[in-house]
């Protein structure tokens, strides 16, 4: 019995001691304070300002950071001024230029522009076509040669090719603008810090028995073996007691990356695993397992988590790659590793947001091929199913197709039903941590909704939105910002003071280690700015939901958008046409919507409603969520300022918080004296009332308050 306690004490003991390193670690900029005594600047982690959610050690639990950084052709802000190509297009292109290619299921392939062809070989067979053109951007990478750009990059290339009569390019034509000293100097820190960690990490294998069990169970892989672990060269890094996933080049099998994880207790058996790579996530991608795929293999399965690739190769044998940002992001980069596969089973985890992500990700790699396994107990995510024992071949023969008719029966649907019972709070979405008091009504931010948000002129309509959409992108909600009325410079300076919440201006000292910070969030903006048409701004937004998997899209604001729409129509049919429009892309994409709109002209000493809306009625109807910024006009003071919920289609509940404004770091928060939800009356909002708790019936939610008054006088 002593010797059963003992062994079960240690893995808490090395989880402690993994945790004092991870402190340890959160304390500096960068890893190389463990690895060289001149801490130098590196392009790694950095702490983050807001603590993550606590999660337990279930793989529906694991936590990956949202960390990224930008390429040169990656920016943050979308700039539209080329417009974009459709297929058809890319279609006429080739075959006008005698250019053979071949219809893929999310890329058209062709023959290399940047290979000699061996003398003799046929230049039509498919086997041959390492090049591949994206349907939906354009964009083309080269397998053999790595070298990628733009579709007018590619246009240039067969030009020249032509007019000098040449056979194939130097891929260095395509390099474009050297390199600064600067840029050159982190690639070549990047490149010795993955070969110094590599070097430094060690095998699993050749751990003592005992510790080697140790690591396997602190990070969930108890029963995946160490002949597993060494086919994909799992190893693990001492100083910091972290698991190194490496990333291998599918050409040539060399090291190319890698990815290390850590491990953090939070008291109670509670345990959050924290990762880190190099170079940075937005820099360079790949898929963990790529240099096992075989040129003849055509089936595979996709996973959100190393540890469940490791499970799935070792317990079916089936070809498994893992992404590199988990659920959050399939970069399109990684589309053509994949198009050699006739059949993707989507394995991306246990819960309900892996479930989300597998509908979204199966959209991009062709919905034909695509076959997903549904979350929940009897199918949970690869890395539990292993460790419960549990056959995982049954588990994909029991796959589904992502493939679906236009009219179903609820046999199609009765799982789906089941999930969103079972997985109660995470239908609800995501909860906001700055305003407790908004989840206890909205219960959290969803995708597929659309929300109106409206309130007096100068009340702070943008400054309240920034920071709910800023404390959202901080927990890994991909954001898009589509500001028309302020220029994305003063927007991104508004953000940054609430991000670190202090005026930047009084510390600039500290403003490279804060916007080093902000630059990692998922957070993109337009290039809009003023008057702006309809068709353009979705044309926009449908791009980036396909190439940063945006799931949040704010609009600010509805009223600068309708200038150039034709004026002969009237303006509140072209405002219900845009409204409509929204609401489709928001359907559609399954992408949230959060819509400012400006009030009508009313009194200042009286309440806003949802009638108070500029334009017809139908914002009103097609919105999911109506959010009113209120303000009470004082003499002595700026005034007081509440948000209320006036609509909330998920459950009904309505209600109304205060909130209290910090001109310091430009953030509301509600104040910390007790406040309780009232319930809004219309008119008599303005009487004082006992608190009560916010309405539970739909009807009420789908009636403005000022029915609601009109039918209780009654």
């Amino acid at each position: 019995m002593q010797q059963a306690l003992v062994f079960l004490r240690r893995p808490v003991m090395f989880l402690q001691e993994a945790c004092c390193s991870a402190r340890r670690l959160h304390h500096v900029s960068h890893y190389s304070t463990f690895l060289r005594t001149p801490c130098q600047r590196s392009p790694v982690c950095v702490p983050t300002p807001a603590p993550a959610p606590l999660h337990s050690l279930p793989c529906s639990a694991w936590l990956y950071s949202t960390q990224r950084s930008f390429k040169k052709v990656l920016k943050s802000s979308l700039d539209c001024s080329v417009p974009p190509v459709s297929v058809t297009e890319i279609r006429q292109y080739l075959r006008s230029k005698d250019i053979p290619f071949h219809d893929g299921y999310s890329c058209l392939h062709t023959p290399s522009l940047f290979m000699e062809r061996a003398s003799g070989s046929d230049v039509t067979e498919k086997e041959s076509f390492s090049l591949f053109v994206d349907k939906t951007t354009g964009r083309f990478l080269c397998k053999e040669t790595l070298v990628e750009g733009s579709w007018e990059d590619f246009q240039d290339c067969v030009e020249v090719m032509q007019k000098e009569r040449q056979g194939s390019l130097n891929p260095e034509v395509l390099l474009g603008y050297p390199d600064s000293e600067t840029e050159l100097n982190e690639k070549e820190m990047d490149r010795r810090e993955v070969q110094r960690i590599w070097s430094s990490s060690v095998p699993i294998s050749d751990l003592l028995e005992d510790d080697a069990q140790l690591v396997k169970v602190m990070f969930g892989m108890g029963k995946v073996s160490n002949a597993t672990l060494k086919k994909f060269g799992v190893r693990f890094f001492k100083p910091t007691k972290s698991l190194v996933l490496p990333w291998f080049s599918g050409r040539d099998s060399s090291l190319r990356g890698l990815k290390l994880l850590s491990a953090d207790c939070k008291g109670e058996g509670q345990v959050i695993y924290k990762e880190v790579t190099f170079p940075k996530p937005g820099l360079y991608h790949n898929l963990f397992g790529l240099h096992l795929i075989g040129h003849k293999d055509t089936e595979v399965v996709l996973t959100g988590r190393e540890v469940d690739t490791l499970a799935v190769s070792q317990a079916t044998g089936l070809p498994s790659v893992a992404l590199p940002r988990g659920v959050s992001c399939l970069p399109p980069v990684l589309l053509p590793f994949l198009e050699q596969f006739k059949r993707v089973t989507l394995w991306l985890g246990g819960d309900l947001r892996s479930w989300e992500a597998s509908k979204i990700f199966a959209r991009k790699l062709g919905l034909k091929r695509c076959s997903l396994i549904r979350p929940g107990e009897p199918q949970p995510c690869p890395g539990d199913a292993l460790a419960k024992g549990m056959n995982l071949n049954k588990i994909l023969k029991a796959s589904i197709p992502a493939a679906h008719k236009s009219i179903i029966s609820f046999r199609q649907l009765r799982e789906d039903v089941f999930g969103e019972l079972v997985n109660k709070e995470q239908v609800a979405g995501v909860k906001w941590s700055r305003f407790p008091e908004l989840n206890k009504i909205l219960k959290g931010h969803r995708k597929g909704e659309l929300t109106v948000f409206t309130g007096p002129t100068g009340s702070g309509k943008t400054t309240f939105i920034s920071e709910s959409a800023l404390d959202l992108c901080m927990q890994g909600v991909n954001t898009l910002w589509g500001s028309f009325e302020i220029n994305n410079v003063r927007l991104a300076k508004i953000m940054l003071t609430q991000f670190s919440q202090q005026r930047l201006e009084e510390n600039l000292d500290q403003y490279e280690e804060w916007a080093d910070q902000f630059e990692e969030l998922p957070l993109y903006f337009m290039t809009f700015h003023g008057q702006q048409n309809i068709k353009t701004v979705i044309d926009t937004m449908q791009h980036a939901v396909y190439l940063y998997d945006i799931s949040h899209v704010v609009i600010d604001n509805l009223q600068f958008m309708m200038g150039q729409e034709n004026l002969s129509v009237d303006k509140f049919a072209v405002q219900d046409h845009i409204i409509g429009t929204f609401r489709t892309f928001a359907t559609g994409s399954s992408c949230h919507v959060t819509l400012i709109i400006h009030p009508r002209k009313e009194g200042d000493d009286k309440e806003l409603q949802t009638a108070s809306i500029f334009g017809t009625a139908k914002a009103s109807q097609e919105a999911d969520n109506v959010l009113i910024l209120q303000e009470k006009k004082l003499v002595s003071s700026q005034g007081r300022r509440s948000l209320q919920v006036a609509k909330n289609r998920f459950d009904g509940d309505v209600g109304i918080f205060p909130l209290e404004f910090n001109k310091t770091s430009l953030t509301f928060s509600t104040p910390r004296s007790k406040t309780k939800l009232r319930k809004v009356k219309g008119d008599a909002a303005e009487t004082p009332e006992k608190p009560v708790k916010p309405v539970k019936t739909l009807a009420s939610a789908e009636r403005s308050p000022a029915e609601e008054g009109t039918k209780k006088k009654k």
